[in-house]
């Protein structure tokens, strides 16, 4: 049995970390919020979800996007490899009748039916592979739409460490050219994208570090060791933009 976060897998170690603080992961987890409500925008623009078939949600967290589009229909699977944020998600949303919950790690997830739509906001980053990981997606249902955050991300951050001749331990994240590039060489798929800039304003530089840690997503870039930060505190005293940039997708079955 593992005995440290060294010795666990990489989807133990996501699905540790984020349970460890679903309790406080609505009060932290703002970028997701804003995201979770421009990825529902983005799908009702682009033709809407199956009304009464099944739609399952990869990553449902404590139910941000759920409580969005659960709502509008019939039958609902949230999933997320943490069962506490499950939980969370079912505290929050259990009472609608069309809606169920399941622990499942999205990278691996299979279903019994298969599901009419499939829909994951910020999860998808969290996978081995995530360019590998939303084909699979792809290929289980005639629909996904996704939002996933792209390389290029928090540029504030990473140009206060270069001045200090370091590299932030941000976890990599996927190009978007490569991206969508993949998805839309799916065969029998097409494949439709926006990408938006959402800005996040932090009090200083460690309001905006520990926004990562107050929701579980401090898993650091393999190979990361932790150095003294004072000139990037120091740089960010007055305040912080954080500026994230966010693939919407949609994949689709041709017909």
């Amino acid at each position: 049995m593992p005995r440290n976060d060294a010795e666990l897998s990489r989807s133990a170690l996501v699905a540790k970390r984020f349970g460890a603080r679903a309790a406080q992961y609505d009060e932290h987890a703002l970028l997701q919020r804003e995201s979770a409500g421009r990825l529902a925008a983005f799908i009702a623009a682009n033709g809407g979800l199956p009304a009464q078939d099944l739609v399952a949600e990869i990553g449902c967290g404590t139910g941000l996007l759920t409580a969005q589009l659960a709502p509008l229909c019939q039958r609902y699977l949230a999933t997320d490899i943490a069962p506490e944020m499950l939980e969370r998600c079912r505290a929050r949303l259990g009472h609608l009748p069309q809606l169920s919950f399941a622990v499942r790690d999205g990278e691996q997830a299979a279903f019994a039916e298969a599901p009419a739509a499939m829909v994951s906001n910020l999860a998808a980053q969290w996978f081995q592979d995530p360019v590998a990981g939303l084909c699979r997606l792809a290929g289980l249902t005639p629909r996904l739409a996704f939002a996933v955050p792209l390389s290029g991300s928090f540029p504030e951050w990473r140009q206060a460490f270069a001045a200090m001749g370091r590299e932030p331990g941000l976890l990599p994240l996927p190009e978007e050219s490569t991206l969508r590039q993949a998805l839309c060489a799916l065969p029998g798929r097409n494949a439709y994208f926006e990408t938006a800039t959402h800005v996040i304003r932090y009090a200083d530089a460690r309001a905006f570090a520990d926004s990562f840690r107050n929701i579980g997503a401090d898993q650091p870039r393999p190979g990361y060791r932790p150095g003294p930060i004072r000139p990037v505190l120091k740089r960010f005293a007055a305040g912080m933009d954080a500026t994230a940039l966010v693939l919407y997708g949609l994949v689709t079955e041709v017909i």
